[in-house]
């Protein structure tokens, strides 16, 4: 017999649509006594499935990991309930299956993980719950900038300030009675000369603790002189705007304070900051590391016998490793090339998405259901509350009271609803594209900036690179590429663990004034 563990797991905002752990659990018992399944452990969580850093599942990790409890399967109904990141969640696949020997299935989404094929089906499951993820995260953000510009602060309050509701109910921060006078004696006493040292130990005397780190942030904050930072975001630039809540300090205060931290910077010698300065034509600085002690490489141009331009990696920490840039520059070039994906796996995962794109519609059409009809409640609870204060039943102020609360309410409900937006279609568009993607990659490499070069590294391959003088350490490659491409070129060596990547010979160095010359 079988010994299996349960896993049901809901998250704050699924439990508000109707979702429960307890249908999870007895659908999951059903399937194990028709299967003749020992079920040895229940995992029941009301975490969201953004990470594994969950505390159940951290338990039940512990126990398995010291073999406190043996377990052949891992059930839960659909694949969302296990991971909602595609990345973390194939990986964690990978590790119970081929590592531990623990088969993870969904009931209600049935995979064979012995057959290649089917783990691009797993893949678009698991994907699926991602890009809602991703979307739903994106409007957050949104809305928050969207706040800022209007001079909100919607994030938790700071130091200083605490949360209220303005007579529409929507949030504002208003000034906090026991610590706004901690703020301004800050700002004053630095403003005086009075160093942060014997401020911090000033307020600490009277019971006020302060750290170093938070005294530095608050004597930064734009925040309390009335000011809000609104970030840069897609082609919008980022900006300053007027706060609608009430100042802590003047701004002539506020910058005479900065005056005198920057004299301080000065005088210890902190004004000069370091930046790392990145090329495109030495586009693999930072992503190098060396193969003799593992500090990351450098990278610089030296001049050959004939007064051409050469680069080279090179290590400043041990002085021991010197690499050619032109030969490493190839090899890598030719790795990305290598990347193919199989037309037959293509139309498989067109299809497969095409399923579960038509089967989530059904999902979000019920969750949109479950959402209005809360609102229609809520609005039949405010016309109810209307009609007794018109009727003289209820009292205006406890009218007042109740509309504030339940708008707060509303509010958030209709947030939700514009979070669930997510169209199939547009799942589809992020999807395809990121496929397109990874099928062009050597050309989309060869055309991003730097910046964008470094993220294309850092996706394909978690760890960076190392150089052994003959050949390259293969890097540990990103189990979602490692699903898609195909069995053939350099990445198929990759897959099956094989310690070379390039089948140039050896980077090292040459003696200057034989290799190609980079324009000056």
């Amino acid at each position: 017999m079988e010994k299996v563990t349960l896993m049901c797991r809901v998250s704050s905002d699924e439990q508000a649509l109707g979702y429960s752990l307890d249908d999870q659990f007895e659908r999951l018992t059903q399937h194990c006594h028709r299967m003749g399944y020992e079920v040895v452990h229940v995992i029941k969580e009301d975490h969201s499935a953004k990470t594994f850093n969950r505390p159940e599942w951290k338990k039940w990790r512990e126990l398995v990991t010291k073999g406190k409890l043996e377990t052949d399967k891992l059930l839960v109904l659909t694949w969302d309930r296990f991971s909602r990141n595609l990345s973390e969640g194939l990986s964690m696949v990978d590790q119970l299956y081929y590592d531990e020997g623990i088969t993870p299935e969904a009931v209600d989404q049935p995979i064979d993980l012995d057959i290649p094929e089917q783990r691009i089906i797993l893949a678009v499951y698991l994907a699926t719950p991602d890009v809602e993820n991703r979307k739903r995260s994106n409007s957050v953000r949104r809305g928050i900038r969207q706040g800022l510009s209007q001079g909100r602060w919607p994030r938790k309050p700071l130091f200083g300030y605490k949360s209220a509701t303005d007579e529409l109910g929507k949030h504002i921060i208003v000034p906090d009675p026991e610590t706004a006078p901690v703020v301004q004696e800050i700002f004053q006493e630095v403003a005086r000369g009075v160093s942060q040292k014997e401020i911090r130990e000033s307020l600490q005397e009277r019971g006020i603790k302060v750290s170093r780190n938070n005294m530095s942030k608050i004597l930064k904050r734009l925040l309390y002189m009335g000011k809000i930072i609104v970030p840069a975001r897609e082609k919008e630039p980022m900006k300053i705007v007027q706060g609608i809540h009430e100042p802590l300090v003047s701004e002539s205060l506020f910058y005479e304070v900065q005056q005198k931290l920057n004299l301080n910077l000065k005088a210890r010698g902190k004004n000069q900051p370091k930046y790392k300065k990145l090329r495109n034509d030495l586009h693999l600085r930072g992503v190098l590391n060396c193969s003799n002690c593992g500090d990351t490489l450098t990278a610089s141009f030296s001049r050959g016998k004939l007064g051409k331009r050469y680069g080279y990696y090179h290590c400043n920490g041990c002085k021991g490793e010197r690499i050619s840039a032109t030969k490493v520059h190839e090899a890598f070039n030719e790795l990305l090339e290598s990347v193919t994906i199989d037309p037959a796996m293509r139309e498989l995962y067109d299809a497969i998405l095409e399923e579960m794109l038509n089967a989530s519609k059904g999902d979000d059409k019920r969750q949109r259901t479950a959402l209005n009809k809360q609102l229609d409640a809520i609005n039949e609870r405010l016309e109810r509350s209307q009609d007794l204060m018109l009727d003289g039943k209820l009292d205006p102020d406890e009218y007042v009271s109740i509309k504030t609360r339940y708008k707060t309410q509303e509010d958030e409900l209709k947030s939700q609803l514009r979070a669930l937006t997510t169209n199939s279609k547009q799942i589809a568009v992020y999807l395809q594209s990121g496929l397109n993607l990874l099928s062009n990659i050597a050309e989309t490499y060869e055309n991003a900036a730097i910046q964008i070069k470094h993220k294309i590294v850092g996706s394909i391959f978690p760890e960076k690179f190392y150089f052994d003088g003959n050949k390259c350490r293969t890097p540990k490659l990103n189990s979602i590429v490692g699903l898609l491409i195909s069995d053939s070129g350099d990445f198929a060596d990759i897959k099956k663990g094989l310690s070379s990547l390039f089948t140039t010979q050896s980077p090292s160095a040459e003696r200057e004034g034989f290799e190609p010359s980079v324009p000056g």
